[in-house]
């Protein structure tokens, strides 16, 4: 399934990095539309595979990433609450399985629905001054269950998770921030320096280690992530890309003080200077 039959979403696709701007409306509300053009921007990744190794979620509305879920639908759930939010619980956990990396950089406002797919992305970051989060859903009679409580507690903890949801109100870039919520807030003017060079630093990264790191933080308790990191380090080193890394790092100069001191610059040059 293409990307000609998305309506809610403008997806672009440059060698590894698909960059998805999410235009719907005057409030970017998650309703039925929204949500099939997710499923099949999901459908899309699933078959990219390897071309695409690292997918950007923005708005092309500076004032909202997403309102929320749409209420018609919550209303329309009352026969079979379980099975709807189920439906949604797949949907945005779909996100979370991918192969690639996908990130979300919010600037404007994100709520409810909105929040519950931004948890499930693998990094998030806010711009200061503009994104505005609020788990909206228990101050309009409900509570969210589309694996936001469930994310929360993990990002946050339980006593913030607990004045998040039942607080119902809105958290600023910084603290959501500190709070664990984003990784990073970033002023408007280093969002695009500060991106081009993390996506590029993830894009050089082979698919396959990808899914190793993904693999070591998936498991459920410290011995079997334990067990994961030694399964996954060995098959990294059976498929015999690793040591010519290793000698290009030494010959460029890893190891000694000067090179040490640069490590960051000295790594990232390492990709682009391998050998065709």
């Amino acid at each position: 399934m293409g990307l000609d039959s998305l309506t809610t979403l403008r997806v672009t696709h440059d060698g590894p990095v698909a960059r998805v701007l999410i235009d719907h409306g005057e409030i970017n509300l998650m309703d039925a539309a929204m949500m099939g053009d997710l499923w099949r921007l999901v459908t899309w990744l699933r078959a990219a595979g390897e071309q695409v190794r690292v997918v950007v979620l923005e708005s092309a509305n500076p004032d909202f990433f997403i309102a929320h879920v749409d209420l018609a639908l919550l209303t329309a759930s009352t026969d079979d609450p379980e099975a709807a939010v189920g439906s949604f619980q797949d949907l945005v956990g779909a996100f979370r399985a991918l192969d690639q990396v996908t990130i979300g950089v919010v600037a404007g406002r994100i709520a409810g629905g909105g929040m519950e797919l931004l948890v499930n992305l693998d990094l998030r970051f806010a711009v200061t001054d503009r994104a505005v989060f609020n788990q909206i859903e228990t101050g309009i009679g409900v509570i969210p269950a589309g694996s936001g409580p469930q994310h929360l507690r993990h990002l946050l903890g339980r006593g913030r998770a607990l004045e998040v949801i039942l607080g119902h109100d809105d958290l600023d870039a910084q603290l959501a921030e500190r709070y664990g919520l984003v990784n990073r807030a970033l002023d408007a003017d280093a969002v695009v320096p500060f991106l081009d060079r993390l996506v590029g630093r993830i894009a050089s990264v082979p698919p396959a280690d990808v899914a190793a790191v993904k693999a070591t933080l998936a498991a459920p308790d410290l011995a079997a992530g334990l067990a994961v990191e030694r399964s996954a380090f060995a098959q990294v080193l059976d498929r015999g890309a690793a040591l010519p890394v290793m000698k290009r790092f030494l010959a460029a100069g890893g190891q000694t003080p000067d090179g040490e001191r640069r490590l960051a610059g000295l790594v990232g040059e390492l990709h682009r200077t391998a050998p065709a």
